[in-house]
């Protein structure tokens, strides 16, 4: 029988130890009420920053790298395309109107007097928002192609294209040139 007891009471020992370690770690504990996972900051896009009329009448090398790409992007004028580096950017040779500004517009800001040989795009751009742009047709005798829109149906398209940030960003290309107005 002390045979039997010396083999049994480990073997109640651990039912006993393992039961009671059972019992414990599968108790109710009381609940907490679950954390809320932080969650991480994702940084913001920037919003979207659409072009206005105040915006372009107090910025001229804004108001240029606008009319440029609405040509560029939206005139038929197939001429227009000449211009359509945005990289190399472009010259401006301005001369003041009785009615606003006229605007040779030569492709790259960096091109030299001796490489201005072909008539260039120009556009002209009224006091009362009036733009019209003109494209000399080479090689022959009919009247420059123009296209006439306004300063505000400009903006309206830039802006349902959201190319307001890219605009922006074309002023660094762009060199302007203001000649004073000469007298009659």
């Amino acid at each position: 029988m002390k045979r039997v007891l010396k083999f049994t009471l480990p073997l109640v020992l651990l039912v006993i130890l393992g039961g009671s370690w059972w019992l414990i770690s599968h108790q109710t504990a009381p609940t907490q009420a679950p954390q809320p996972m932080a969650k991480p900051r994702v940084k913001a896009a920037p919003h979207y920053q659409p072009l206005t009329l105040t915006e372009l009448n107090h910025d001229p090398k804004l108001t240029a790298c606008s009319l440029i790409y609405y040509a560029v992007k939206h005139s038929k004028i197939q001429r227009w395309q000449e211009v359509a580096d945005f990289k190399l950017g472009w010259q401006l040779d301005q001369y003041p109107t009785e009615d606003g500004i006229k605007s040779l517009v030569w492709p790259d800001k960096q091109i030299k007097a001796n490489a201005k040989q072909l008539q260039p795009n120009w556009f002209a751009l009224s006091k009362t928002g009036n733009v019209t742009y003109h494209s000399f047709i080479v090689h022959s005798f009919r009247d420059d192609m123009t296209l006439n829109t306004t300063l505000p149906k400009i903006i309206q398209q830039l802006n349902q294209d959201h190319a307001a940030t890219k605009v922006r960003q074309l002023r660094s290309n762009l060199v302007i040139i203001a000649h004073k107005k000469t007298a009659n």
